[in-house]
């Protein structure tokens, strides 16, 4: 059982650094006036005025609200991107370092084949949450569906070429050995 408790610590320690990112970024939209523009599309300078249904301190503090909750998906997605990549990393390294004949590594890898498609999944997550978001915040929108569509397939790429291509090989090199 401690052997393969071994093998998620990776996984925790992205979890816990994606909490902390989260933290950070919180803490960057309310200090940072680059940050928040990012994501209310323009300046969220002084508010001035009544705080009414119509006045302009309420259409700002709207705004304010409504770009804090599209920089809050995006953290999140951007977590959940790095924790899909985590895990993928976990498995390829488990089948690495599986103690079995190359032929039933392979099975193991052909098995594993999902985990290099989540941070696709996660991406297409963040673009439809993007969609809901575009209601209130287009700028914002654009920048979420953008980029966890582009994190996810980078994130896939890499498990795919960089780490289960490589392991394929091998194991096919070592399979027909074992063969002869």
């Amino acid at each position: 059982m401690k052997k393969n408790s071994g093998r998620f610590i990776p996984v925790v320690l992205v979890i816990l650094a994606g909490i902390a990112f989260i933290y950070a970024m919180n803490h960057w939209f309310e200090t940072s006036s680059t940050l928040r523009a990012l994501f209310s599309g323009g300046d969220s300078g002084a508010v001035l005025g009544e705080v009414g249904e119509n006045s302009e301190a309420s259409l700002a503090m709207r705004g304010r609200v409504a770009a804090k909750v599209s920089m809050m998906i995006f953290a999140v997605i951007t977590v959940l991107q790095f924790v899909a990549f985590a895990v993928g990393a976990v498995v390829v390294g488990g089948i690495r370092k599986h103690e079995a004949k190359a032929e039933q590594k392979l099975q193991m890898l052909d098995n594993a084949e999902i985990f290099f498609d989540v941070p696709l999944y996660v991406g297409l997550f963040g673009t439809v949450s993007a969609f809901l978001v575009m209601t209130f915040s287009p700028q914002s929108s654009r920048l979420i569906a953008y980029s966890s569509t582009l994190i996810g397939i980078i994130f896939s790429l890499v498990l795919r070429l960089i780490m289960q291509y490589p392991l394929r090989r091998r194991l096919i090199n070592e399979a027909a050995e074992e063969k002869k």
